[in-house]
């Protein structure tokens, strides 16, 4: 019987929504399930509080989009983002590949991989001020910016599950596991 194609999941929000911590979560929960897997993205940007991901300079991360190495890749807030080509192989496999994404290449992400999930993850503007000022990577006037353009950008909402991380991180933790083995189960079953 043919295995169905593996799903997408993006986990997309503004900076300091807390997709990080979410997916940390999920990923302490469910790392030990061989068809889920999570992504370390590339980021041309050193290793501070956060997200851990895999450290690059601008120099090999030109190679690596020359080289077709990147699935998915974007700038934002002057740093380049990738996801390693390396997801396709486990999408091909049918397994479900959780990755932090941004809302602004939705519409690239879905023409690319049809099955796309994507989860927003959001939290009011005071919380979201008071967590960017907390991780200290940012002025007073970038963190001003970043929340101006959180409220400006939109994107196309079509297979778009939210997670209000205003509460407590078992919450939207939960939320996002049960998001991410409901699909899983579901491929399951299909497959049976």
């Amino acid at each position: 019987m043919m295995m169905p194609a593996g799903q997408l999941i993006l986990v997309v929000g503004p900076s300091g929504a807390g997709k990080d911590t979410l997916i940390d979560y999920a990923r302490a929960r469910l790392g030990a399930e061989p068809n889920i897997h999570f992504v370390r993205r590339v980021i041309n940007r050193a290793l501070g509080p956060g997200e851990i991901h895999e450290p690059v300079d601008d120099t090999e991360f030109d190679r690596r989009l020359g080289a077709g190495q990147f699935a998915l890749h974007w700038e934002a807030h002057g740093h380049r983002y990738g996801i390693p080509i390396r997801i396709d192989e486990r999408l091909d496999r049918g397994h479900t590949v959780v990755a932090n994404g941004s809302r602004a290449i939705l519409s690239g992400a879905r023409e690319k991989y049809p099955n796309l999930l994507a989860v927003n993850v959001s939290v009011s503007a005071d919380i979201l001020a008071q967590r960017l000022a907390k991780r200290g990577r940012e002025s007073h006037d970038a963190i001003k910016n970043r929340l101006l353009r959180s409220d400006q950008l939109s994107f196309d909402r079509l297979n778009v599950l939210e997670i209000d991380n205003s509460k407590t991180l078992e919450i939207g933790g939960e939320r996002l596991v049960a998001i991410i083995t409901g699909f899983d189960a579901a491929k399951t079953a299909s497959a049976e």
